[in-house]
């Protein structure tokens, strides 16, 4: 008798389940499990970590398992609930379906329910809408602890580059980081294109990171730079989708909330520079163009 070829998907989401470890965990527990069933054959642990269970585009272990499951090396997939494998209802529904016309069969262990018994269909809808309704409540409630944050004067989320995270939300000066950023203002003020600017932050990057114009127009146009912090740029109006705040929730500006890289002379002359479209192209600029970046120039030497 053929053995049941048997792979298992595990997910974390968060840093703190990556710290106690539960991914670890997960997989030394269906690596055994599966390891010691004389009727099982392991295929495979698939995994995914540090990822939201929201979007299958966003996981590329769950994809790898799915993608090998169509091709035919597997039979049963074991995973640990609903909520682990997928939050999205319609997702988690159609992703079953794929997987049953395929001929493969998933087990979800905390449930005790197996896809291949189609009367099951309701109930892992339900379960699913429980798991998507949690997912709801998890982004709400991380709506509202950034709002209350940015009340209390106190930055939510990601430190910006150029800066670390000393604890209780106070943010130091990362130097190499803010050499850099204040290399990418004075090569804007001194006339360099966007190009030119990427040019010279590649080649001096030691940690793999591209720059790319998005992120370097992100950077010159941040206020950050300038000590302050100003909350809700992008908002999630729906779970997992981020947009760009438009008057959606309010915003915050923290003045003063850790020390500034540049100054505030050096960052509008760049915002000017910005507006007048000088760093897309050599080729746009006038003579007008041309002395008026010698006169911000001028400008920002006597400053400093």
């Amino acid at each position: 008798m053929d053995k049941i070829r048997t792979a298992a998907y595990c997910r974390v989401s968060t840093k703190k389940e990556e710290q106690d470890g539960s991914y670890e965990m997960q997989e030394r527990y269906f690596t055994d499990l599966i390891s010691s069933n004389p009727d099982m054959e392991l295929a495979g642990i698939y995994g995914d970590r540090g990822k939201s269970g929201l979007y299958l585009k966003k996981r590329p272990g769950l994809q790898k398992l799915l993608e090998d499951s169509q091709n035919g090396g597997i039979d049963l997939i074991l995973t640990k609930s609903i909520s682990r494998f997928a939050r999205n209802m319609a997702e988690c529904a159609e992703m079953v379906r794929e997987l049953r016309s395929a001929g493969v069969n998933i087990q979800f262990e905390r449930e005790n329910l197996n896809s291949r018994d189609t009367k099951c269909d309701l109930l892992l809808n339900i379960f699913s809408a429980i798991a998507q309704e949690e997912s709801n409540s998890i982004s709400r409630h991380s709506v509202s602890s950034h709002e209350q944050y940015a009340r209390e004067g106190r930055p939510y989320g990601r430190t910006a580059f150029g800066y670390r995270n000393a604890g209780s939300n106070v943010w130091k000066t990362d130097e190499n980081e803010a050499k850099t950023v204040k290399k990418a203002f004075l090569l804007a003020v001194k006339g360099n294109t966007y190009a030119e600017i990427l040019s010279v932050l590649n080649s001096e990057e030691k940690n793999g990171n591209t720059w790319t114009t998005t992120r370097l127009k992100s950077v010159l146009t941040n206020p950050v730079y300038l000590g302050d912090y100003i909350s809700h740029k992008k908002v999630c109006l729906v779970p997992g989708k981020a947009v760009v705040n438009n008057g959606y929730r309010d915003r915050y500006y923290i003045k003063g909330h850790h020390e500034a890289i540049v100054s505030p002379g050096l960052h509008n002359a760049v915002q000017e520079i910005i507006n007048r479209n000088l760093l897309n192209s050599h080729r746009r600029r006038s003579d007008d163009d041309n002395e008026f970046l010698k006169g911000v120039m001028r400008n920002v030497c006597n400053e400093n």
